[in-house]
């Protein structure tokens, strides 16, 4: 097809200029994902893509699943983004995760050769032209897991139909969450007998409980006595963090004994966001250099992997990336599944269904623009019973909606041959 032909012409030309700036940018080890070397294990392979955090996150269910129902084969992970790696590592052991190739004929083609798989699952939104067709081309199952279709995702689709349709087309099962990605993408070229909707794994792969030694330790670790608040914006994006400073300038007076955390999605923003504030801000990762919080009542999250932990001791979640376009929102499940009241803006096209599932069930608040969040906010904190059964719904909204892992596996399994 011309359109793939000019886009492989296009990596070809890039490579060389990619590998450059990837070596003086001291991302050497990114320099990898051009020239992929890894080693076969000698066993059947399964493995499975997730691009960034998000995706590790969710995939890390599947991974432990397919590890129980398939002992023989050895389950190999596979990211694209340093966060993506470093969620990972924590995750697994080492050889079970490894940088994804770029997308260029000679890295992909490469990547398939040295690893030879009997299977690919792609976790809910990565669609490579290459990726997928070397999958079709050797005659491999490639299974969409998780898969999901934004509206902005689906213009731009729609406008490289002819460019994305033998993408879609050699996808083996489409295992979409929603029967609106699943219409979808049957509409850009995966034959309708491959698409099924399973719902969401995010609902599955949820936490649902903290112990209460750990909840203990991490209110101890932010100074919060019996009784007294926690305000949490989770996964912030620009505006966010300002929106959470306007907040927190009538809130503190409102409630002298709470305190906020504000968990920046990426962590080369810490001073944009810091300077956001007037008052002291304990950066939480300083208390490994020994130096303890004292009466500071904002508190950095400038960590990774520890988001969910402080879910669990919050008063209130509010979901960053929802209230200014153009990023589409952050996981609402993560929150609500531990219980606590949670809070999202009108933009949520990247979690549209677990939005609308919580939303129904009355389990969780979605304002309409940013100048409702503090009066919603502050009605919260004044009526507790009603804070409580928010939290109750939600939780309880999260537990109904689990089982896509199962019907996922379920539906895979019939491609899915290892041999002797």
């Amino acid at each position: 097809m011309a359109s793939h032909k000019l886009y492989n012409t296009a990596w070809r030309l890039a490579t060389p200029l990619g590998k450059l700036w990837l070596k003086r940018g001291n991302h050497a080890a990114l320099v990898e994902r051009f020239n992929p070397g890894i080693t076969s294990t000698g066993k059947a392979t399964l493995w499975v893509h997730a691009c960034s955090l998000g995706e590790v996150n969710t995939a890390k269910p599947l991974l432990d699943a397919l590890k129980h129902r398939y002992p023989q084969a050895h389950v190999l992970l596979t990211v694209s983004t340093q966060s993506g790696m470093n969620r990972a590592q924590e995750l697994l052991r080492h050889d079970e995760v490894t940088w994804c190739p770029f997308d260029t004929p000679a890295a992909v083609k490469k990547f398939y050769d040295q690893l030879q798989p009997v299977a690919v699952f792609v976790i809910e939104s990565e669609f490579w032209p290459n990726l997928f067709g070397q999958a079709k081309q050797r005659g491999i199952p490639l299974i969409l897991v998780n898969g999901r279709i934004s509206d902005k995702h689906m213009a731009n689709y729609k406008k490289w139909k002819r460019f994305y349709t033998p993408v879609f087309n050699a996808i083996t099962l489409a295992c979409m969450q929603s029967d609106r990605s699943a219409e979808r993408a049957r509409d850009l070229g995966t034959p309708p007998d491959r698409v099924c909707t399973t719902g969401n794994i995010k609902f599955d792969g949820a936490r649902i409980e903290a112990s209460p030694k750990d909840r203990a330790q991490r209110q101890r670790m932010l100074g919060l006595g019996p009784g007294h608040p926690l305000l949490l914006f989770g996964s912030t994006r620009p505006g966010d963090e300002a929106l959470a400073s306007a907040c927190w300038m009538t809130l503190r007076e409102e409630h002298p004994t709470m305190k906020l955390m504000v968990a920046p999605r990426h962590l080369d923003r810490v001073g944009e966001v810091l300077a956001l504030f007037t008052e002291p801000v304990f950066r939480f990762s300083e208390q490994k250099n020994g130096k303890l919080l004292r009466d500071e009542r904002v508190i950095l999250l400038d960590t990774i992997g520890e988001l969910s932990s402080f879910y669990a001791i919050a008063t209130i979640a509010v979901i960053g990336g929802s209230f200014y376009p153009p990023v589409g929102g952050h996981n609402p499940i993560e929150s609500a599944a531990l219980g606590v009241p949670t809070i999202f803006g009108p933009y949520m096209e990247n979690f549209l269904d677990p939005a609308l599932t919580l939303i129904q069930a009355r389990g969780a608040i979605q304002v309409s623009c940013t100048e409702d969040l503090y009066e919603c906010l502050s009605g919260l904190l004044k009526a507790p019973a009603e804070l409580r059964q928010l939290g109750t719904r939600g939780r309880k909204a999260v537990l109904d909606a689990q089982g896509a892992l199962v019907r996922t596996l379920e539906a895979a399994e019939k491609y899915i041959t290892l041999g002797d």
